[in-house]
């Protein structure tokens, strides 16, 4: 299962059954679970732990430190879940600070060309689509999905299950359960076909969109819609994990505006 031109450090741990291609080089450091599979041309190294049944595509470069001034070569980790897809050119890196972590979670689909920098944290199911670039800090929870050339500034967040358009520029949080794009971004309407795609049923719906309705359609402030939504929606599923999004954003988060 491991190609004769493969290099391979003596102190790597591999994984039952995984299948490593032609010219992968794995580093003194990495662990990598079973059932994972590299095709040709994969490097990974640093202190990287991979789960079990990945799939890494030609070219992707995973585990090297990041594109950070402030590394001074500290021991820090990259942690990958598992069932993830990476695929071609993918780059993933880990953190700086001693001690930190990068962190991917389980049954990511990263597509061609998508980043990650260090010390960011991705969410099992999150979905980057070509050429999607992650920088440093940033937070997506999961289930989101991150259309393709979308580049996402440091220390950002993108909310569970909201969905962002084509070559969107994000320097602010974009609030769970959401839909948005452009350049400003803004919140269009409530993610409905990600929402129905996750098995969200009806009453969930009428709850998310009561919530968008009252933060994005009715003229309040982000203090008073985060009222009006205890007021109105004391016991919802969703709207506890909503308001605690907002109330934790430090970059603030997007709007949208006013539509029928």
């Amino acid at each position: 299962m491991i190609h004769e031109t493969a290099i391979i450090h003596k102190n790597a741990k591999i994984g039952t059954n995984v299948e490593i291609g032609p010219y992968c080089v794995i580093g003194e450091h990495v662990s990598i679970g079973e059932g994972t599979k590299l095709h040709s041309h994969v490097v990974i190294d640093g202190y990287t732990t991979i789960g079990k049944n990945n799939e890494f595509y030609p070219g992707c470069v995973i585990g090297y430190q990041g594109q950070d001034l402030k590394f001074k070569g500290e021991v820090s980790y990259l942690e990958i879940g598992n069932g993830g897809i990476f695929r071609e050119f993918v780059t993933i890196h880990r953190a700086t600070g001693e001690g930190n972590k990068t962190v991917i979670g389980n049954k990511v689909f990263f597509l061609a060309n998508a980043h990650v920098g260090h010390n960011s944290i991705i969410g099992d199911q999150v979905t980057l689509v070509n050429g999607a670039g992650v920088g440093g800090h940033v937070t997506i929870e999961e289930k989101a999905f991150v259309s393709a050339y979308v580049p996402i500034h440091q220390f950002c967040r993108i909310g569970m299950y909201a969905m962002v358009g084509l070559g969107s520029h994000i320097d602010k949080d974009v609030p769970p359960y959401m839909l948005g794009a452009g350049h400003p971004f803004e919140v269009q309407y409530f993610n409905k076909v990600g929402l129905a795609r996750a098995g969200i049923k009806e009453d969930g719906f009428a709850e998310i969109k009561n919530i968008y309705k009252i933060t994005f359609r009715s003229g309040l402030n982000t203090e008073q819609a985060i009222e009006r939504i205890r007021n109105e929606i004391p016991d919802g599923k969703f709207a506890p994990h909503f308001l605690a999004f907002i109330k934790g954003s430090k970059r603030g988060i997007y709007k949208g505006r006013d539509r029928e």
